[in-house]
């Protein structure tokens, strides 16, 4: 029997996705929070289908393993994990303007899932997002913590898994060699702004989990929006409400390929048929 790594899924229909959704996910209660095993068995899947993207030149077999030894030139892949409003923001005066424990607790279960023992994963944010955290709580422990600076003033005090790098490029290139590449299983992105800008909606971005909070809260620092040529909701909890605001738990997946339907005289940009066009993804990365 094929494992889930290994099995590829065939092309669906826009249309039978939204279908999957109505009647597979957005109306059963077992969704209502995303449950550890979600993340166990999403994490086991994406550790086997993970793969390092060339940034320029680089030596790869096409199917999403690098032939040693190691190309400096190489990156990782990684998701991102944000909280954000209807207008996408997401803070204000450095800090994070609710207070929603239960978000709180699903972020440290997405960061820090992995598919077995011996493995950590890695979490890259600009260093006003590092002093936002209080000191009491940082370096977030169980993860390797990355900070981006380009101030030479910067300093740490020498922690444990702490990491300083100046851009999210050469941070994404030290996560490709060994030691890294071996022991951290998955890398994510948890801000602030900038960083968002930089990474969101680009090519290495794979996933995006993002606390859709349903509440007007006024905010001094934004997020781009989720490019919907590029990604697709893949899936999205029940509303609750916490200390007043409404939110709900959602993931979007990118799509690897944007396929026309071989149908003679059927242009998918003019056709509004939602049958011409078809969606591929590329393994069962993302399924829970």
């Amino acid at each position: 029997m094929k494992s889930l790594s290994s099995f590829k899924v065939p092309r669906f229909s826009l249309k039978s996705i939204q279908l999957h959704f109505q009647k597979s996910w957005l109306c059963s209660p077992c969704f209502d929070t995303p449950s550890l095993s979600f993340y166990r068995l999403l994490s086991s899947v994406m550790a086997s289908n993970s793969f390092v993207i060339p940034n320029g030149s680089g030596n790869s077999n096409g199917i999403g393993k690098i032939n040693p030894p190691p190309n400096p030139n190489l990156q990782r892949n990684y998701q991102v994990v944000v909280a954000a409003t209807p207008d996408m923001g997401i803070g204000k005066d450095g800090k994070l303007p609710w207070k929603l424990p239960t978000d709180l607790k699903y972020f440290k279960e997405v960061t820090t899932t992995t598919s077995g023992p011996g493995k950590k994963n890695a979490i890259v944010m600009g260093r006003k997002t590092w002093e936002s955290i209080p000191l009491k709580f940082r370096p977030l422990p169980g993860r390797l913590n990355i900070v981006l600076t380009r101030s030479d003033s910067f300093d740490i005090a020498i922690a444990e898994n702490v990491v300083i790098c100046r851009s999210m490029c050469s941070a994404l290139e030290l996560l490709a060699e060994p030691p890294y590449s071996l022991s951290i299983e998955k890398i994510f992105v948890i801000g602030g702004g900038q960083i968002f800008r930089e990474t969101l909606n680009a090519p290495g971005c794979e996933a995006i989990h993002i606390t859709e909070i349903q509440t007007s809260i006024e905010c001094d620092t934004f997020m781009p929006p989720v490019d919907s040529s590029v990604f697709q909701l893949w899936y999205s909890s029940f509303p609750r409400v916490e200390n007043n605001i409404r939110y709900s738990f959602t993931t979007y997946v990118r799509v690897r390929h944007l396929v026309e339907h071989a149908t003679q005289n059927t242009d998918p940009v003019l056709n509004n048929n939602s049958d011409s066009v078809k969606f591929e993804f590329n393994y069962f990365s993302f399924l829970p």
